[in-house]
This record gives C-alpha cells, sequence and structure tokens, in this order.
C-alpha cells in the first residue's frame, strides 16, 4: 500500500533555484544603473523644486528672487530688500544642496539641449550675475534684461546621470532634459 505524500521532487527543486538565481543575477546587474538614475532623478526634481519655489516667491512677495548656483552643488536663493537709500541688502531665503553625489557639471562629447541655451564651457550657463526672477516672474540678469539659460547637473564618472534644467527668460518656463546615451531627451 503506497501513501500518497505531498511534496516537490528534487527536479521541481533544482528548477525553482535556478530560476531564482537568473533573477538575482539579473537584478544585481540592475539595481546600481536604476539607483544612479534614480538619484540624478531626484536631484534634478530637487532643482527644479529650488528654482519653482524662488519664481513663486518672487511673484507672491513682489520682490525680486535672486538665484546663486554656488559650486559644487549649492543652489541659494535670496530675496532684495527694499530699502530707501544705500546699497542694496539681501535676505537668504533657503539653501539647498543636490543629493546622490550629483553636482552642477558638464560632460565632455553630450552638448547642448535642444533648446540651446548651454554655454560650451560652463555648467551653469549665465554670464552675468546676479541673476532674478522678478516679480512680474521673469528671468533677468543684473540690469534687467531677460535672459535664457541651462543648468547642467551630473555625477562624475556617470554620463548616464547627466541632466539639465531649461529656463526661458520671457515666462521663467522650466524644461527639463535627461541623456539617454545618445541624445537629451525631455
Amino acid at each position: 500500500m503506497r501513501r500518497n505524500i505531498g511534496g516537490f521532487t528534487l527536479i521541481e527543486m533544482m528548477i525553482t533555484l535556478a530560476i531564482i538565481g537568473t533573477v538575482a543575477a539579473v537584478a544585481a546587474v540592475a539595481v546600481p544603473s536604476l539607483l544612479s538614475q534614480a538619484k540624478a532623478d531626484g536631484a534634478i526634481e530637487q532643482a527644479l523644486n529650488t528654482l519653482r519655489v524662488a519664481r513663486d516667491r518672487a511673484i507672491g512677495e513682489r520682490r525680486n528672487i535672486e538665484l546663486r548656483f554656488l559650486t559644487p552643488n549649492h543652489i541659494q536663493i535670496a530675496r532684495q530688500e527694499i530699502v530707501a537709500s544705500g546699497p542694496a541688502v539681501t535676505t537668504v531665503v533657503t539653501d539647498t544642496y543636490l543629493e546622490g553625489g550629483q553636482k552642477f557639471m558638464l560632460f565632455t562629447g553630450l552638448g547642448d539641449t535642444p533648446d540651446s541655451f548651454g554655454l560650451s564651457s560652463n555648467p551653469v550657463a549665465f554670464v552675468t550675475t546676479p541673476i532674478m526672477f522678478t516679480s512680474e516672474g521673469t528671468l533677468v540678469d543684473s540690469i534687467g534684461d531677460l535672459i535664457n539659460g541651462t543648468v547642467f547637473l551630473g555625477k562624475p564618472g556617470d554620463p548616464t546621470s547627466a541632466r539639465a534644467i531649461s529656463i526661458f527668460g520671457t515666462t521663467a518656463l522650466l524644461r527639463t532634459w535627461r541623456w539617454n546615451k545618445t541624445s537629451w531627451v525631455e
């Protein structure tokens, strides 16, 4: 008399272990790249949110808000105070440090974004300083001229982490870009 005892055969166990091993191997290869991409996306969102806050504060507070891109990974926004006479006074509103090892940088051979606002040798493409959002929401230079520019971010040694933000001076429209190994895509 034979009992019908449930269980797994040796072949079923070996197939299951082979599938688990294959999935683990694929995950071990893919996870570092995915993690790097997630950190790069997080840093660009962080920079984008800082720029949005600066523009919104300029409009809401009816004051010029200066943008300061301080190397290697520091964005500072400062409010220009109203003074009756004497030199201009600014108050630092917020300091943002990019996370995930990202910093302002250009990678050799990547070129400019399709907006073509970048400079060939500077990751923060604004020639004059200070630059600021006005109470009307536009981006201007120190003498009040509308300016466009691009800020490039990346993690040293990892071109797939390349990200960029283009700023259109007239409307302060912000457009984000990422490098997909062959070109800049939105």
